[in-house]
């Protein structure tokens, strides 16, 4: 396994499988002779070569050290309702540039706390979204719930608790869409689950009428 193209050309010469993990983003390319590149240790699967697969993968998930962003909600790209019909809440990227480094690109979920009407499943992502091919890294939450209006400018806060896929690109977009629904049963199933079901009592999303008016925790 390497994270440099010197050292998936040296294990290829040597006659080794290797994975390459990209260590530049958006550089996948510069690694085509790896027998496989991912994006990040999350998305090795050791059944691909022959060994037994890691046992902490749950219902198609993998849970995460929890992690907590929150902020106002602001306008985005406008294509999550306009173009692909899923309506995202995104966030100021300026908020938590920490996490948006530390976490790798992919699918997540978790809950998230509306300021004014309640707790909610939600999948999101963190990248670069391929098929629109962003110039800087997001987060795009998906909040799973039918809202009657936009809630532009509430505070919102995330709960992120679980990994499921690596993003990718896609050949069309019926076929983003499709896969973005995917996620979102996926996500909606192992919220019920025990060990991320607890999450959505976290103090952190409970966001109180004078914690909005004050920006301060009460």
């Amino acid at each position: 396994m390497h994270n440099s193209w010197p050292g998936v050309t040296a294990g290829k010469e040597a006659g080794m499988l290797v994975v390459a993990v990209p260590s530049i983003p958006k550089q996948g390319g510069l690694y085509n002779s790896a027998d496989e590149v991912i994006n990040s240790l999350l998305d090795l699967h050791l059944e691909k070569w022959g060994l037994p697969p890691f046992d902490d993968w749950v219902e198609d998930t993998l849970p995460i050290e929890p992690c907590y962003i929150g902020g106002p909600v602001v306008k985005g790209f406008g294509r999550g309702s306009k173009i692909l019909g899923i309506p995202t809440a995104n966030l100021p990227a300026e908020n938590f540039s920490s996490v948006l480094s530390e976490h790798t690109s992919g699918v997540y979920f978790g809950w998230a706390g509306l300021s004014s009407q309640g707790i909610f499943k939600m999948v999101m992502s963190i990248g670069w979204n391929p098929y629109f091919d962003n110039a800087e890294k997001t987060v795009e939450p998906w909040l799973l719930h039918d809202f009657g209006e936009d809630f532009y400018g509430e505070e919102l806060r995330l709960a992120i608790v679980g990994y499921i896929r690596p993003e990718a690109n896609f050949p069309t977009l019926e076929s983003l869409i499709a896969r973005i629904h995917e996620d979102g049963r996926i996500a909606e199933r192992a919220l019920d689950l025990p060990i991320y079901a607890g999450y959505k009592d976290s103090p952190y999303l409970k966001i109180s009428c004078n914690e909005v008016i004050t920006g301060r925790p009460v």
